[in-house]
């Protein structure tokens, strides 16, 4: 699979300004990669048993409330500075001062990104108190910690050759409830509001996406930047389709849900690397005596984080 950044268009800036001053145009947009190289659907579909699920916490967190009253549950909005000094001690915390740095760059298409040695935040983008939270479990909590478990690993970048599945889902649906474990407010609305325009945008245009999308965000920097993620990697974004990698997080909150259910809400086996819940076995058959990295919110107090994330799959229906 392509890079994300392969997925961002060249002429992004060129085509907002067309599309504000046109609000029915549909941008076309340019890459550095050819196109046919682009994997939009590469993630599969939406189903529609995930998507009726969807629909029901969307309308639920924004019954009687709009984007500002859910924005505002999460706490009080914090500097850039505040940011930074909050991940560099989460870092320290978990002893990966050393191993990652912070980049700050409006460029950035997502709100935060971890690679293999940067944490990506996009200065645009707006960080209240326990959303920040919220990202650091899942940035450095879960993406990160499980990139130094699998770097440590028999398997590291030989996973073809071992036969591990895809792990992305499991990725993505772990890291987005541990999200939801230092918030208030436990509805995965933000997981379920990217299955249902992912699904939106298969069979419509950009316009039309942006139009719908104003039902749910009022700020139109905010949205343009919602249908752009939700349409890159096409070049006529008139047409139907767009990338569906936002499909990972919500299907992959039934799966871990699932999972850590019938485990006894054991997380260390999901911490052996970045893998799949179907490859738990193989990894510990491949290295027994490993002992993983694990997060500090889970290792203070495992039976509250047991707690809590029951509580997350009984508010969200997610073991249903």
């Amino acid at each position: 699979m392509k890079q994300v950044s392969s997925y961002t268009p060249s002429n992004i800036l060129e085509e907002k300004t067309r599309f504000f001053t046109d609000p029915v145009y549909n941008p076309q947009f340019r890459y550095e990669v050819p196109l046919e190289k682009l994997a939009l659907d590469g993630y599969g579909q939406p189903s529609p048993e995930k998507l009726e699920k969807a629909r029901e916490i969307v309308e639920k967190a924004f019954y009687g409330r709009n984007e500002q009253d859910l924005r505002m549950l999460a706490g009080p909005i914090l500097s850039q500075q505040e940011v930074s000094e909050k991940v560099t001690l989460f870092l320290r915390l978990h002893k990966l001062e050393n191993r990652y740095k912070i980049s700050w760059s409006s460029s950035y298409l997502s709100r935060s990104t971890t690679t293999a040695d940067t944490i990506k935040l996009k200065s645009s983008a707006e960080f209240r108190k326990e959303s920040l939270h919220g990202m650091l479990y899942h940035e450095i909590g879960t993406h990160a910690l499980r990139r130094i478990n699998y770097e440590k690993q028999p398997w590291f970048k030989k996973k073809k050759a071992y036969g591990f599945s895809s792990y992305l889902i499991t990725e993505e649906g772990l890291a987005s409830l541990h999200s939801l474990l230092p918030r208030t407010f436990k509805l995965a609305h933000s997981s379920a509001l990217r299955y249902l325009l992912v699904a939106y945008a298969q069979e419509h245009s950009f316009a039309e996406v942006f139009q719908f999308l104003g039902n749910y965000v009022q700020d139109q920097n905010r949205r343009w930047g919602m249908a752009v993620r939700l349409k890159r990697g096409m070049e006529d974004t008139s047409q139907p389709g767009g990338y569906t990698k936002d499909l990972t997080y919500f299907e992959g909150m039934f799966e871990v849900a699932a999972w850590l259910d019938k485990n006894n809400y054991n997380l260390s086996p999901l911490y052996l690397g970045k893998l799949a819940v179907a490859d738990v076995e193989k990894a510990k058959t491949l290295n027994p005596n490993f002992q993983p990295v694990l997060p500090s919110f889970y290792l203070i107090d495992p039976k509250k984080y047991a707690a809590d994330m029951h509580e997350i799959f009984e508010f969200n229906h997610l073991l249903d």
